[in-house]
């Protein structure tokens, strides 16, 4: 793939920009977009700056293997031990999971910018943590943040105070999130009758049919970049999470329900990259590894970035396999969703041992 290869001669000249926030699905549907899991094996296969090792993948697999039998990977548990995630399975949860994963982007911060944190009732949240924790304090003052007619009108000035964290410091990309919310509820409207409950429902029990929607009828949801002249490729990261929190939220009822929930990828963003680091699946280049050291920006779309997103895919699914011939309980789900909450969530865990582990800064509304 040439464009990867050239990537290894214009790193040091890389564009700092956020990159489109809103690609016209017009011009999606021009070109053939592969699926997430396509993508990850065609990004994989191509891959010039990244090894997916297989002793690595292995230790990640007898790490998650040992996790299992301790009970320690239930969908169950991954999304409602976090406290400040809704409890409850009912139609204001699946209203409060939808709002939350058309904002769930871009919560980094450069190492001279002061990091946005929110505290909530005695506890320090950042990153995605911190926007649930302002919905939840939003919530809180009887403001209805996550009804589609109150979101679809929100300013500027409004969405920065309801997501204000500590000391004064702002959300990032503050307009984007505006208009991905105008957008989410102009669709809502003009499609579902203003619902997320019929949204759901229209997919009638099938992640990849509600992906489907999601992904060309949300122009904020379709994540997807040009792989080269021929081909797009696709990760739908927010789009995916709605359906596997849902998923989780609901325990595979109601409107949790999909008969083929497996059939997602995980959720390439920029800080499951550094678990598979830490456990050894990934091996950078190291031209990679310069610019990644760097701490530049790097732009939505290119060949570092879509490369390590499709490997990413790639190695949960490797690892998904592994941990499965491990003979489990056979009652015991495993599939790249719960591999991909562990990883996360491992990452926050081990936060101070994951710092020499680099991770690629790219701002897009994507995630």
């Amino acid at each position: 793939m040439p464009s990867l290869r050239g990537a290894l001669v214009d790193a040091r000249t890389i564009p700092k920009s956020i990159g489109p926030c809103f690609t016209p699905i017009t011009d999606i549907m021009t070109k053939g977009c592969l699926s997430p899991r396509e993508s990850g094996e065609l990004v994989a296969k191509n891959a010039q700056n990244i090894v997916i090792d297989h002793d690595g993948v292995k230790k990640c697999a007898e790490f998650l293997a040992d996790r299992l039998k301790q009970g320690g990977l239930r969908m169950e548990d991954l999304f409602k031990k976090t406290e400040i995630h809704p409890q409850s399975a009912d139609e204001a949860g699946a209203k409060w999971v939808f709002f939350a994963d058309v904002l769930n982007f871009s919560f980094w911060h450069q190492e001279d910018q002061p990091q946005y944190a929110i505290t909530y009732k005695g506890n320090r949240y950042t990153g995605y943590l911190s926007l649930c924790a302002a919905i939840n304090r939003t919530l809180d003052q009887g403001i209805p943040l996550t009804d589609p007619d109150f979101f679809g009108t929100i300013t500027e000035d409004q969405l920065d105070g309801y997501l204000k964290g500590d000391q004064g410091v702002s959300c990032p990309l503050i307009p984007d999130r505006v208009r991905c919310l105008q957008e989410a509820s102009n669709i809502l409207k003009s499609k579902y009758e203003n619902s997320v409950k019929n949204l759901i429902l229209s997919a009638k029990g099938s992640a990849q049919s509600l992906l489907t929607k999601l992904t060309s009828d949300f122009e904020c949801f379709n994540d997807s970049a040009e792989f080269d002249a021929d081909r797009r490729v696709s990760f739908f990261k927010r789009a995916q999470i709605f359906i596997s929190d849902l998923w989780c939220l609901f325990e595979g009822q109601d409107l949790g329900k999909f008969e083929d929930i497996d059939s997602l990828t995980m959720f390439a963003d920029y800080r499951v990259p550094q678990s598979l680091q830490y456990f050894g699946a990934f091996k950078y280049s190291e031209a990679l590894l310069d610019q990644l050291n760097t701490n530049e920006e790097l732009a939505f779309g290119h060949p570092f970035e879509m490369e390590i997103r499709g490997c990413s895919i790639k190695a949960v699914d490797v690892i998904v396999e592994e941990v499965r011939k491990k003979q489990l309980d056979p009652t015991i789900r495993v599939n790249a969703i719960l591999v991909d909450y562990f990883l996360w969530g491992f990452r926050r865990e081990k936060a101070k041992e994951m710092e020499k582990f680099p991770y690629h800064k790219t701002r897009s509304i994507y995630y």
